[in-house]
C-alpha cells in the first residue's frame, strides 16, 4: 500500500459507521439503569430519540448491503468469498465471547446453558432463538445469513442459472417479512449499484440528517407497537396476520426514510456528511466493528466495579455521565488495538491459510470496480477465476 485511499472510497459512508456505532454506545449508557438528570429522565428526547439509538444497528445493516457488492466483486470464487467473510466476522466475535465467559465464570455472573453458549460462536441465523453471551452479537446472525444468501445467488449466476434473480427476490423478501430489522440491507445494495446518483433520488436526499431522524422516530414508533421487542416481533410469526398487515405501510415507510438517509450520506450531501468526513469520525469508522463488539464487554466490567466503589452514589443524577466517561476511553483504546491486531493482522494471516485463489487478500476497503482486477492496495492480486460482472460505483466503505 502506498497510503493513498482506493479510488472508490467514500469517506462519508466510512464515517457513518463510526456514528452508528456511537449511537449504540449511547443507547447502552441510557439503558444502564443508572440515575440521570430529571430533565432527561422520561423526557420526549429520551423516550423517542435516545431509545431509538439502538437502531444504529439497522443502519449498519444498510452499510453491510452496500459493502457486500464490493466483497463479491473482489471474490475470485464462492469459497474465497465465504472464507473472506468468515475471517472478517468470527475471530473478533470469538475473542469477545471468550473474554465475557472468563469474566462471568470469575465473578459468578450469568451464562446461558452450554448448548446455547456454544452456538454463540457460530452466530446462527436469527430464526434460531439464542441467549446472547455478547449482547451486541445478535446482529451477526443477520449479517451472516445475508452473506450466505448473496453468496448463493452469486454462485447460481456464475453457473448460468437463469432464475437466480427470482431466488434472490423471493428468499430475500421472505426473510425481510420475517425479520424486518434487516430492511435496510437492500437499500445498501441499491446504493452500491449506483442508484444514489439518480436525479429523482437526489431531490429527496438533500438533508440526510432530517431523514435519518425521521427514520429513527418511525422505527421507534414500530418498536412501541412491538411491545418493546426491538421490532423483532413485527412479523406474521408473532402477530395475527391482519394486525401485521396493518403495520406493513409503516414498516415500508420507515425503511424508505432510512434508505433516503443512507442515499444522502453516500451522495455526501448536507452538513452531516461534512461532519462525518472529519478525522474523528473517520477514525471511529475504522474501529467501528471492534468498538461495537467490545464496548459491552468494557461496560460489563466497569459497571460493577464503579458500583462497588460507590462512584454512582456520589455522582447522583450524573451517574450516567460518569458511566459514559469511565467506559468510553477504554472501549476506544481496546477497539483501536483490536482493529489493528485482530481485524487487520490476524485476518490477513488467516486469509493466507484459505483458498489459494484468494490467499493473502488483506481485509482492506471494499471497492466496486468490476471484477477484471483487484484493488491496487490489495497487493496486485488479480482474480484467477472468472466472476460475474457487477455494476460499477464510485462508492465504497470499509467492510466487516
Amino acid at each position: 500500500m502506498n497510503g493513498a485511499r482506493p479510488p472508490s472510497f467514500n469517506p462519508t459512508v466510512h464515517g457513518a459507521r463510526g456514528l452508528f456505532a456511537s449511537m449504540v454506545f449511547v443507547y447502552h449508557v441510557v439503558h444502564s439503569g443508572l440515575p440521570t438528570f430529571a430533565f432527561v429522565a422520561g423526557s420526549a428526547v429520551e423516550f423517542w430519540l435516545l431509545n431509538a439509538f439502538k437502531f444504529g444497528v439497522e443502519l449498519f445493516f444498510g452499510i453491510s448491503g452496500y459493502v457486500i457488492v464490493g466483497a463479491l466483486a473482489r471474490a475470485p470464487s464462492l469459497r474465497s468469498f465465504l472464507w473472506d467473510r468468515a475471517t472478517r466476522i468470527y475471530p473478533l466475535l470469538w475473542l469477545t465471547l471468550i473474554a465475557i465467559t472468563v469474566a462471568s465464570l470469575t465473578t459468578g455472573r450469568w451464562l446461558p446453558p452450554f448448548g446455547q453458549w456454544l452456538l454463540n460462536f457460530a452466530a446462527p441465523p436469527p430464526f434460531f432463538p439464542l441467549a446472547q453471551v455478547n449482547p451486541a452479537a445478535w446482529s451477526l446472525g443477520y449479517e451472516l445469513t445475508f452473506y450466505a444468501l448473496c453468496g448463493l445467488c452469486w454462485w447460481l449466476r456464475g453457473r448460468g442459472f437463469a432464475g437466480w434473480r427470482a431466488v434472490a427476490v423471493v428468499t430475500g423478501a421472505g426473510l425481510l417479512i420475517l425479520f424486518p430489522r434487516a430492511a435496510l440491507m437492500p437499500a445498501g445494495m441499491a446504493i452500491a449499484a449506483g442508484l444514489a446518483g439518480h436525479p429523482a433520488l437526489r431531490r429527496l436526499t438533500v438533508l440526510p440528517l432530517a431523514t435519518l431522524i425521521a427514520f429513527l422516530l418511525c422505527w421507534r414508533w414500530l418498536d412501541l407497537l412491538s411491545g418493546g421487542q426491538d421490532n423483532m416481533t413485527l412479523s406474521p410469526l408473532h402477530m395475527p396476520f391482519a394486525a401485521w398487515l396493518a403495520t406493513v405501510p409503516l414498516i415500508a415507510g420507515s425503511a424508505l426514510l432510512g434508505a433516503l438517509a443512507l442515499f444522502g450520506l453516500a451522495a455526501e450531501r448536507g452538513g452531516l456528511a461534512r461532519l462525518l468526513r472529519t478525522a474523528p469520525f473517520q477514525w471511529l469508522g475504522t474501529i467501528s466493528y471492534s468498538f461495537y463488539l467490545w464496548h459491552p464487554v468494557v461496560m460489563g466490567v466497569a459497571k460493577p466495579a464503579l458500583k462497588a466503589a460507590g462512584a454512582f452514589d456520589l455522582a447522583g443524577p450524573a451517574a450516567q455521565l460518569l458511566f459514559a466517561a469511565a467506559t468510553l476511553p477504554p472501549a476506544l483504546v481496546v477497539a483501536h488495538y483490536s482493529q489493528k491486531w485482530l481485524e487487520v493482522r490476524l485476518t490477513r494471516f488467516l486469509r493466507r491459510l484459505g483458498p489459494r485463489e484468494g490467499s493473502g487478500r488483506p481485509p482492506l476497503t471494499a471497492t466496486v470496480e468490476g471484477v477484471t482486477h483487484a484493488p491496487a492496495c490489495a497487493g496486485g492480486l488479480a482474480p484467477s477465476l472468472p466472476s460475474p460482472s457487477l455494476p460499477s460505483s464510485s462508492l465504497s466503505s470499509t467492510p466487516r
